[in-house]
């Protein structure tokens, strides 16, 4: 019989000590799983085919790029309109300020839905969820798209956030669903750099689509194109990942692959939805664990994304004289080169790093060897956000500005791939809380950067604003990195979440 820990265990440890019982207890010792380097596989996957863990490595990778490229596609279509927002605004009425609007009011509900869509997914299962926001995301992207006054546009893309974008909340549970702790790293940054990417290069493709005549209703249409494609890919090859690993599951006999295809209503047989699941993701600021990395993350996507994103077609056009296809590939091609650059690093050195500290520790892991990787994020981000301020405000090359943006772009997507893995591996069971949390804050920082940010900048000059935000992102970094030290201890003395012990 495959290791389980008792319910003694998973109350009152964390995923280190996980590791330390797996060595301990030698009347298991001869079931328990290895990685390759002979170190106990955590989780501790059961025997039945079923189990996501147990699923063949191809498709782990099917269902994690499909999930990927939803995350992609849900920024792809926030930031897509970006550079096309003088045309938008002319079209509209409106001044460049309140045509942001339409970006920012998408990133709130986007914030806000996994809220709502998570607890769900916790009892009915991932797969419903997905195919049922796919769908309505299909429409309300098209409807966007067909919108003729601002009321209407503001509303299309308030649900077309809600619907569209499950896979920013849900995506990092999935991953955890899928994959081993050794390995998570390097597939978390897969789910991670996709996530950031698709609103990096959606400002390239936005200039272009509005230079070769095609008018602002085309960068709603595309999303809702692509997506429509995705749905039917998605029903046919993605089963359900959602697994109970409860006493009373392991008791059952096995279930069939059809069933998994399915949606047959309940997916976790032990649990029901209550209202109280809801605010499960705010009783996980109770945690510094979570509390502190989704602080730090916050800020760092709001400052070293959204902001350059939101501000963009307003300064570039000012400072510049940038038509919309050069804006977008200013923004775009330094973003998206940082990002890529950046998980270079990101997810393959924190498993490295992981796996090499387990070895000397005879095999006992502790998710806060992953913040080592941090350091690079904590000065390059700030330092990407000044060079850009400086450059904007003394009128330098557009390449010091370009230049900047790919360098808080790299540190970002490092702060990412690392903030997703760590707050998974401390708490894998409540993955979903802590994804909901993630995006929440994203989400709802970047919305608050557009209301402020250029009117700051105008104020006091780009470059003291941008030297500003810089400043507050690494002074929400400094307790992150205080969890290196001191983590392990605070996890140990609050003890692990009272739910989902059955995952």
């Amino acid at each position: 019989m495959a290791f389980a820990p008792s319910g003694k265990d998973v109350e009152t440890s964390s995923i280190d000590s996980e590791s330390k019982h797996v060595h301990s207890n030698s009347s298991q010792a001869a079931d328990v799983k290895l990685d390759k380097r002979g170190i106990p596989l955590v989780p501790q996957p059961t025997s039945d085919p079923l189990d996501p863990l147990n699923w063949t490595l191809w498709l782990k990778i099917l269902v994690l790029l499909q999930v990927s490229l939803l995350a992609f596609l849900a920024l792809f279509s926030a930031s897509l309109i970006t550079p096309a927002f003088v045309p938008l605004s002319k079209s509209l009425h409106k001044d460049l300020t309140e045509t942001a609007y339409v970006t920012s009011v998408f990133i709130a509900f986007v914030g806000a839905s996994s809220l709502f869509w998570n607890p769900i997914a916790n009892v009915y299962g991932r797969r419903p969820i997905y195919i049922v926001s796919i769908s309505v995301a299909i429409a309300t992207s098209a409807a966007s798209g067909a919108s003729s006054t601002y009321g209407e546009l503001i509303a299309f893309r308030a649900l077309n956030g809600f619907f569209g974008g499950v896979a920013l909340g849900l995506g990092s549970a999935t991953v955890t669903d899928l994959f081993f702790e050794h390995e998570r790293g390097f597939y978390m940054g897969i789910y991670t750099l996709s996530l950031i990417t698709g609103g990096h290069i959606a400002p390239i493709a936005g200039g272009y689509i509005v230079k070769n005549t095609l008018t602002w209703h085309w960068c709603f249409y595309i999303p809702a194109i692509i997506t429509a494609f995705m749905l039917p890919l998605f029903i046919f090859t993605v089963p359900e990942t959602l697994y109970s690993h409860s006493a009373e599951r392991a008791q059952r006999p096995y279930g069939s692959w059809m069933e998994s295809m399915t949606m047959r209503g309940k997916a976790h047989s032990t649990r029901s939805l209550k209202i109280i699941d809801f605010f499960r993701p705010i009783q996980m600021l109770m945690y510094p664990s979570v509390l502190l990395p989704t602080l730090y993350y916050s800020v760092s996507f709001g400052y070293g994304s959204i902001l350059f994103i939101i501000t963009s077609a307003n300064i570039f056009l000012k400072v510049y004289k940038y038509q919309p296809y050069q804006t977008g590939v200013l923004l775009g091609v330094p973003l998206t080169v940082g990002s890529v650059i950046g998980e270079l690093v990101a997810g393959g050195l924190s498993d490295w790093i992981s796996e090499k500290r387990a070895l000397a520790r005879n095999g006992v892991r502790k998710p806060e060897d992953r913040l080592l990787t941090l350091f690079p994020a904590i000065v390059l981000l700030p330092l990407g956000i000044i060079i850009e301020g400086v450059c904007l405000t003394h009128k330098l090359h557009a390449i010091g500005t370009g230049f900047g943006i790919a360098i808080a772009s790299f540190g970002l997507q490092i702060a990412t791939t690392v903030v997703y893995t760590y707050t998974a591996e401390c708490y894998r069971q409540q993955a979903a809380e802590i994804g909901s949390l993630l995006n929440f804050g994203r989400q709802i920082f970047g919305f608050c950067v557009g209301f402020y940010a250029v009117k700051l900048g105008t104020k006091i000059g780009f470059q003291n604003a941008w030297i500003t935000f810089a400043f507050i992102n690494f002074a929400v970094s400094l307790p992150v990195l205080a969890l290196i030290f001191v983590g392990e201890k605070w996890r140990h003395a609050l003890g692990q979440p009272g739910f989902h012990h059955d995952l």
